[in-house]
């Protein structure tokens, strides 16, 4: 929804959203304001590295799906750019495949989001909310208790531990590897 007190919250131009911070920095547009990220550690990086390496190998053997790496901007609401740690997107979505400049004007499909000691409850709270009122099946993958969540939006959630591949019901022929995902 529009802020009718701040219009100018919720249309910040792609070019604007790019000059908010530096090359080095990760950032998203929540409610219409910069949200910075803190810098992922090396763990929660090589875990982001594992996953991309299996959801390319999956689009290869199931080019009806597109990834997309971490820093890709998806709407999940008006004034609200959400940068998922990788993402799935149909690729019927992109008409003749062709992607667009900037972000995306619709969620993804599958978000992936790896959790990190710098991430706080209030902020993996409402990433949540916005992307259970979008339709997004989220993946929430936790290092350190080396297993992962799968929250659907109309469903009950399925927990995975690493000696399970984890799959989801509504992305055919995916069973990502969580030991794998785990390695160094």
């Amino acid at each position: 929804m529009a802020d009718t007190a701040n219009p100018l919250k919720t249309r910040m131009s792609w070019e604007e959203f790019l000059a908010a911070g530096e090359d080095w920095q990760r950032w998203e547009l929540v409610d219409g304001e910069v949200e910075f990220m803190s810098p992922a550690g090396m763990p929660h990086g090589k875990v982001i590295l594992n996953l991309d390496i299996q959801l390319g190998a999956f689009c290869e053997r199931h080019p009806e799906w597109i990834a997309f790496g971490a820093d890709t901007a998806f709407t999940v609401a008006p004034g609200t750019w959400r940068c998922p740690d990788a993402a799935l997107v149909r690729a019927e979505r992109f008409p003749g495949r062709k992607l667009p400049d900037g972000p995306a004007d619709f969620p993804p499909d599958v978000a992936f989001e790896v959790l990190s000691p710098g991430d706080t409850a209030r902020r993996v709270s409402r990433k949540r909310r916005q992307y259970q009122e979008s339709g997004v099946i989220q993946v929430w993958i936790d290092a350190q208790k080396r297993g992962a969540e799968v929250v659907y939006p109309n469903r009950a959630s399925q927990y995975f531990d690493e000696d399970s591949p984890l799959t989801i019901e509504d992305v055919d022929g995916l069973a990502l590897n969580l030991k794998a995902l785990f390695e160094v």
